[in-house]
């Protein structure tokens, strides 16, 4: 849903826009069909050495403003030139960003050797991926993240954004008194690497904790400490990865902000998928509670899909362009697509999630739980 007085820019703003000084432009002021040129700088075509050095105050301006802003260096530019301008832009070097494998919920390869890694693992182009801030459910989460798109899809694979700061304004009071009172619980489903050829695999032990050892995934897996529980599914064959979690996190400037994965990790987001379209929502490989265990409402799990729709940015990524994203506040999602796409994923430096405490229902069962 485009709402075309918000970001159409008047034709002299346009024009002064394409001035060499300006290198990045903040993406809520341009129709997101119409963006302005930016793969030259004062002249020169943008690379890694003459765009970093000249990205503008408006960049981190809209950064601020907004929650995110949208470089543009065109076609050309290489994966390490939007690298530079990503570590750039979310202030951190190649040696202090955040790494995804071992902490994310899939194994993600590296793009042409950078610190972008190809972010569709684990997430079929024919579904909706539906917002979520970045490693929500980690016990540390990056600052910012950047999307450097290599190649796009042939059809469709639009970029979507929304502002957790207007998402939280539209929730009803109940809804997010809820939140507060019980975070939720986070679940996953792991096959054994064995079985991925078999039709229901999604992901393996091996992949989500990095190891070959049922054991020491067993001891990754369960920890009081991060409320986390890993057991055998009851039908013998997966594990089931249990985490609690608040969906709230002080922002730096803005304070307590809604911060959470919950529809990208409700089982309803795989509705239309060819064979877990068909399984019942708590037996998809993900799948999301309340943090007393109890199901979401289908009325409440239609309020946060409302609100995040009428919240919703749509952005047509280009090859050559660079998003970066204030994680703590902007959630991200795409639409379905077709065709060869290649999105890269760059995180930045974490943040560690402040004290937090689960319902008594839940400190109950990971005490049932450390007694087995």
């Amino acid at each position: 849903r485009l709402e075309s007085a918000r970001f159409l820019l008047p034709l002299a703003e346009a024009c002064a826009s394409l001035a060499p000084s300006i290198s990045v432009l903040p993406m809520q002021r341009l129709c997101v069909r119409r963006f302005v040129d930016l793969a030259r700088v004062g002249g020169r075509r943008a690379n890694a050495t003459n765009f970093t050095e000249t990205v503008s105050a408006s960049a981190f301006e809209a950064i601020a403003r907004d929650g995110y802003t949208v470089a543009r260096l065109g076609a050309a530019a290489s994966v390490r030139d939007m690298e530079a301008v990503a570590l750039r832009l979310m202030h951190v070097d190649s040696t202090s960003a955040g790494s995804y494998n071992g902490k994310g919920g899939v194994t993600r390869r590296s793009i042409d050797g950078t610190g972008f890694v190809d972010s569709a693992a684990g997430a079929p182009k024919e579904v909706t991926i539906q917002f979520h801030n970045e490693m929500a459910y980690a016990t540390s989460y990056p600052k910012y993240v950047t999307f450097a798109m290599v190649r796009q899809a042939d059809a469709d694979g639009t970029t979507t954004l929304a502002d957790n700061l207007a998402v939280q304004r539209l929730l009803s009071d109940r809804l997010l008194d809820k939140f507060r009172n019980l975070g939720v619980q986070y679940v996953r489903h792991l096959h054994d690497e064995s079985e991925r050829d078999a039709p229901d695999f999604y992901m393996s032990w091996q992949g989500a904790f990095l190891t070959d050892s049922m054991e020491e995934a067993m001891t990754k897996g369960n920890d009081s400490e991060t409320f986390s529980i890993l057991e055998k599914h009851s039908d013998g064959k997966r594990l089931r990865h249990t985490l609690w979690c608040p969906v709230f996190h002080p922002h730096p400037q803005l304070g307590e902000l809604f911060f959470n994965s919950v529809l990208n990790r409700h089982g309803s987001w795989l509705d239309g998928h060819a064979y877990w379209g068909k399984v019942p929502n708590p037996e998809r490989p993900y799948h999301c509670l309340w943090g007393d265990g109890s199901e979401f409402s289908e009325e409440e799990v239609a309020e946060i899909r409302k609100v995040y729709d009428e919240s919703t940015v749509y952005l047509r990524l280009e090859p050559g362009d660079v998003l970066v994203v204030d994680n703590l506040r902007v959630v991200h999602g795409r639409t379905p697509y077709s065709g060869s796409r290649l999105l890269g994923l760059l995180l930045s430096d974490t943040v560690e999630r402040g004290p937090c405490r689960p319902p008594a229902s839940y400190i109950q069962l990971l005490e049932r739980h450390s007694q087995r």
